[in-house]
């Protein structure tokens, strides 16, 4: 009874959070941010850490302007300026900035319900995890924050487990793992992968995240498109993979490592305004294995059509219903994709 009642919560909160959008809007300042390295550990399962570099966050640094007279006196007054560091100008404050989207970190014992309903008032979601480094960055949050666990946005439903943002889950990063019905929640844990839990026993501190507060006129340059913080560029030009590539890399950009079903839709969308081409992404196959460009991990579930994969090792739009590969040497169109940087 009590397993169907937390099923039946989880799945009231997962309808009203994926119906929810965050309107973007906030000023455009440029500042260059340094980086920092931090160690990423049991992602993979193996006994070594991997290295991380991400963008740290810059102090407020004080400005000397306009000095000026008051009427009447000789006294000089100083009016100083801040200028904002990058989550002061993407988030709200008291949120950290990474990769394009807003992160808070809630220093407040909840369930994981509890903890979905407070993300859900402040118009975010509990985070739902895209890749190692991401992973890494919340890591490092939630110790700096004094803890060692967190609620994270995944949780089991229906024989499988899912992110509370539809994205893809993907079952090679769990530092430990027990049974599923009775355990339904995903907790971080700053020493290792991710865990369950039951989702009404115990409190722990949770992580909220939103998309960044910044106009695509400001997010992106002129021909490319704002989708969910990124910024894509549909290259018509018929290129084999390795061209491809490098005519991203010459725009600061990649080939497009595609992340949740969402992002393939949009993306198969592009390729059909003029007729269905099939279209380069950043898939590619090596030493037996699926890989992004990105680093982010792949779905192997989405293939709609495959063929052989050391003879056809490039990845590309298929259908609406998922991608296939091909010989790199063939020529398509295909799919840039830079990060929101302010």
């Amino acid at each position: 009874m009590k397993s169907s009642l937390v099923l039946s919560l989880l799945l009231g909160v997962v309808l009203s959070v994926r119906a929810a959008s965050v309107p973007p809007s906030v000023e455009s300042m440029t500042t260059t941010t340094p980086l920092t390295t931090v160690t990423v550990t049991g992602l993979y399962n193996d006994s070594s850490p991997t290295m991380t570099t991400y963008p740290n966050y810059i102090p407020s640094t004080s400005i000397t302007c306009c000095i000026t007279t008051s009427p009447g006196t000789t006294t000089p007054q100083t009016t100083v300026y801040t200028t904002p560091s990058p989550s002061q100008m993407m988030c709200p404050e008291g949120w950290e900035v990474f990769q394009g989207r807003c992160y808070s970190f809630v220093n407040e014992d909840m369930t994981w319900p509890q903890a979905q309903s407070n993300c859900a008032m402040m118009d975010s979601m509990l985070v739902s995890v895209h890749s190692a480094q991401e992973y890494g960055f919340l890591q490092q949050l939630t110790s700096n924050n004094g803890n060692q666990n967190a609620w994270l946005g995944g949780f089991y439903l229906q024989d499988q487990w899912l992110w509370i943002d539809g994205s893809w889950f993907y079952n090679n990063s769990w530092g430990s793992e027990s049974p599923d019905s009775s355990n339904p929640c995903l907790l971080l844990n700053t020493y290792e992968a991710w865990s369950n839990s039951p989702c009404n026993v115990g409190g722990f501190a949770s992580i909220c995240v939103k998309n960044s507060n910044v106009p695509q006129a400001i997010v992106c340059p002129e021909g490319w498109t704002e989708f969910h913080g990124r910024c894509y560029y549909y290259n018509y030009e018929s290129l084999t993979w390795p061209e491809a590539d490098t005519n991203c890399a010459g725009l600061e950009a990649s080939l497009v490592s595609v992340h949740s079903p969402q992002e393939y839709f949009f993306l198969y969308q592009q390729t059909t305004v003029n007729g269905f081409s099939p279209t380069w992404l950043g898939g590619f196959y090596l030493e037996d294995q699926w890989m992004w460009l990105d680093g982010s991990w792949f779905y192997q579930g989405f293939f709609t059509q495959m063929s052989q994969d050391s003879t056809n090792p490039c990845l590309s739009t298929y259908s609406k219903d998922g991608w296939s590969n091909y010989d790199c040497d063939q020529t398509y169109n295909s799919f840039c994709v830079k990060n929101v940087v302010v």
